[in-house]
């Protein structure tokens, strides 16, 4: 079983950065601080609580004032990275916000070495228009890094974070941004891009796409982008999605054989089948080929869960065999009911079989 992520804040780091801390500030008092941290609640408390509890116990274990403080902390932000970075930014985003001006000084130093994505964030809610400027300069910078937390940082649906509920009313001030991004060298400047393309379709379905339209067929890096930032559009078939990459939802296919392997299985099986597609059109087509299972659900209902398979060209009547399987054992993220489930092929979003099966 994976070491959970929690633990990364544990005894030995926070030793270590105890000790790094008071090196730098003959004011921080050492001891107390390690046993403040590590208090009769540290086992309990899961990831996020154990990185604020430590910034607190940061700060209130020094006589220096905010700004000489943030000066010890950025220049121990560059032996650490990951999780154990983020302790950095996590400490301007808490103790900084009346200083905004040195809090993003810091923020973009910190983030070279772990992120700042969630720290920046009452920032924008805070001094919407001065950060939005900060981060369109950002876009600009030679560090990938901080290429990146200009994109991340502003996301209006960033997982695990603070929401931007103005930005997911109105992204108009992230656009710019996206727009010096949108074919950065960097892959992980770019897949920032892609995820902040596809939270505006959560909430912009037309301006994404128009994006989508004009960005397609700039550059390979570009094309990603759009293919990436549309995924779930795609998915779904939305018809001008669909249009924006190239593929053509009114193009016919069928599939004439769609087996599985068993009809009945058992919590824990791995259900295999195979299936064909078939062009029907008088002339070289391309299809997005996937599948969706129903999943039976506890309260009797089926959910739905959509699979990319492939994107193929079809020559003129042209067909593929594609074999896939798929295991019905629990996760965390997945519990499976017994019950009808149905299995069904997508081309270009349209389902064009609906085979049934069982867990029982």
């Amino acid at each position: 079983m994976a070491e959970p992520l929690k633990n990364e804040f544990n005894a030995s780091f926070v030793a270590q950065l105890g000790s790094q801390l008071s090196d730098k500030d003959s004011s921080f008092r050492l001891e107390a601080f390690v046993a403040a941290v590590l208090d009769e609640e540290w086992e309990g408390r899961e990831l996020k609580n154990r990185m604020r509890h430590l910034t607190c116990m940061i700060r209130s274990h020094t006589a220096l004032v905010f700004l000489d403080q943030l000066e010890v902390m950025k220049s121990l932000a560059v032996h650490y990275s990951g999780l154990q970075g983020m302790t950095f930014p996590d400490f301007v985003e808490v103790y900084g916000q009346e200083y905004l001006a040195e809090s993003l000084v810091a923020m973009k130093h910190m983030t070279q070495y772990s992120t700042a994505e969630f720290a920046i964030r009452p920032f924008i809610i805070k001094y919407e228009k001065e950060v939005m400027n900060t981060l369109l300069d950002w876009s600009m910078d030679a560090n990938e890094h901080v290429r990146r937390l200009s994109s991340e940082g502003c996301r209006p649906r960033l997982p695990w974070a603070m929401a931007l509920p103005a930005f997911k009313k109105d992204p108009k001030l992230i656009l710019p941004i996206l727009e010096n991004l949108k074919a950065d060298d960097s892959l992980y400047v770019r897949k920032s891009v892609a995820n902040n393309l596809n939270d505006i379709t959560k909430d912009h379905v037309a301006l994404a796409l128009d994006l989508g339209e004009r960005w397609y067929g700039d550059c390979t890096h570009t094309n990603w982008v759009v293919k990436h930032g549309l995924r779930n559009l795609l998915k779904q078939g939305h018809p001008r999605a669909l249009q924006v990459i190239g593929f053509d939802d009114k193009a016919k296919f069928s599939v004439p054989v769609c087996s599985l392997s068993e009809r009945k299985l058992k919590i824990g099986d791995v259900l295999h089948f195979e299936f064909e597609v078939v062009s029907e059109e008088a002339q070289l087509a391309f299809a997005k080929v996937g599948f969706v299972v129903s999943y039976q659900k506890a309260n009797g209902t089926l959910s739905d869960k959509i699979f990319h398979v492939a994107e193929k060209e079809f020559d003129r009547g042209s067909s593929f065999w594609f074999k896939k399987k798929l295991s019905f054992k629990d996760l965390s993220t997945r519990k499976h009911y017994l019950g009808r489930h149905k299995l069904g092929i997508l081309v270009n979003g349209k389902k064009l079989t609906d085979e049934v099966f069982e867990l029982v």
